[in-house]
């Protein structure tokens, strides 16, 4: 699957920055696992457009409930498949790749790379589905989300090794497609009345669980992930 055309040539590309700066490997290194750089702003625009547009007429507020569910169904479905799907190597764990080195960058703490699935990508997944709803509420706005998530996310991650291509745009196509699915006129009439109700009825609680909805969101559940695995690993 990962040795196609598209991605050995993305790879080769991208392999001879890799050795030239050990700052830009570190800027970059940052980068992709920054919660600052990566969900934070996604969220702050969520929230913007959240306080700004409180006229229902507008559907921005209808626009990002639907947004933030398929974002969490994208993610939910990118995991399954994650782990049940067949096993493909990240790039930087792929022994039949000649080996990436990157300047001023301590080897891996951790071997969960080299385990991990690659395909498809929950990062893609998560934060396009995010930039799609962005793109429904404003068009303008939506296609510097989808660019921002584009340079800070997604290429970040391929440049370090950890997603081919196709992994990209698998999870691209999945979140998109969720969040489309999700602000469908069908699916809408699913959670349109329920969520106006309790919006309405209880503004405070509602709201309070959106935000920190969001902020997990933010973070891509890394704290409930790490709670359930040492669950996990307390039980056995």
């Amino acid at each position: 699957m990962w040795n196609n055309a598209l991605n050995l040539t993305v790879i080769a590309w991208l392999g001879q920055f890799t050795m030239a700066s050990a700052h830009f490997n570190q800027i970059v290194h940052y980068i992709s696992g920054s919660n600052l750089v990566k969900g934070y702003p996604m969220m702050a625009a969520i929230w913007f457009f959240w306080c700004r547009d409180t006229d229902p007429k507008l559907n921005t507020r209808r626009i990002i409930i639907g947004t933030l569910a398929a974002c969490m169904v994208a993610v939910f479905v990118a995991r399954v498949v994650n782990t049940i799907g067949p096993f493909q190597p990240r790039p930087i764990a792929n022994t039949a790749l000649i080996a990436l080195s990157y300047i001023g960058l301590p080897p891996p703490e951790t071997q969960a790379l080299y385990i991990w699935n690659s395909f498809p990508s929950d990062h893609a997944a998560m934060y396009l589905s995010l930039a799609a709803g962005l793109f429904l509420i404003s068009r303008t706005f939506g296609v510097f989300a989808y660019l921002y998530v584009l340079i800070f996310i997604c290429l970040p991650r391929m440049y370090l090794g950890l997603h081919y291509t196709t992994d990209i745009i698998a999870g691209g196509v999945l979140g998109i497609g969720c969040t489309l699915l999700f602000n469908s006129r069908p699916v809408v009439r699913l959670y349109e009345k329920q969520y106006a109700q309790l919006l309405a009825r209880y503004p405070a609680a509602f709201q309070t669980v959106l935000f920190l909805l969001s902020i997990e969101l933010s973070m891509t559940f890394s704290d409930i992930r790490e709670l359930l695995e040492g669950i996990v690993k307390y039980l056995h």
